[in-house]
């Protein structure tokens, strides 16, 4: 039963997260600050404070959204789709602890003590840092590759899920870690709209794969 409910889920749900993944993001380019000074006001403001939310909240969709994706391709993903499922997931928990130190701790620190934004994360703040986007990246990429070698969802959508991953693992420039993040969205929303147009890919698989399962009963007679 509860199989099932995340099976009729996954389409709204891949289609709401996706969404709040690409406004999140594209929300997080628009408004990047330059330099020190400009994060500790940009961090004050309301645009930040309610993106930094609607990103932990995007995150989380996520992880819903990829459980309820991954219930109608599960048999043909194997052993595979269950280390990328798990992979992604912790990759996604980080991501959302990220920014809720965007969306609380930040803020905090830029009005009791905005010398500290002055300097850049080092020791185990950059590592933790560093940790949330390689974990995120090589989470999505091993369930993208995964997605592909199972044949469920459209190809290209598995392929741009590869890519994504491939693009926020690498921690360098903020556009190149936030196309990742985009590409991921828009894939999830595409899926989400596929998924509503050709119904539940699981029992076309299975349908196609039954008469091969079957005895030949001719032999029998």
């Amino acid at each position: 039963m509860m199989d099932s409910l995340l099976a009729r889920s996954a389409a709204p749900l891949a289609i709401v997260a996706g969404a709040l993944v690409v406004v999140t993001r594209v929300v997080g380019l628009l408004t990047a600050p330059s330099d020190s000074e400009a994060l500790k006001v940009v961090v004050l403001t309301a645009t930040h404070a309610i993106n930094s939310v609607a990103s932990i909240v995007a995150y989380a969709m996520l992880v819903l959204a990829l459980v309820a994706c991954h219930s109608l391709q599960a048999p043909a993903a194997g052993v595979l789709g269950v280390i990328g499922l798990g992979a992604a997931i912790l990759g996604s928990v980080f991501m959302a602890g990220d920014w809720w130190f965007e969306a609380f701790a930040v803020p905090w620190l830029a009005e009791v003590v905005p010398v500290v934004l002055d300097n850049p994360a080092s020791g185990r703040l950059l590592l933790g840092s560093l940790m949330s986007f390689v974990l995120f990246g090589i989470g999505w990429l091993l369930y993208g590759i995964a997605s592909v070698r199972a044949r469920v969802f459209p190809t290209a959508l598995s392929w741009a899920v590869v890519a994504s991953g491939l693009l926020s693992a690498i921690p360098i420039m903020a556009y190149v870690i936030y196309g990742g993040s985009v590409i991921l969205g828009l894939a999830f929303i595409v899926l989400g709209a596929w998924l509503m147009r050709s119904g539940n890919p699981r029992d076309a698989h299975g349908a196609a794969a039954s008469p091969a399962d079957q005895p030949d009963r001719s032999r029998l007679a």
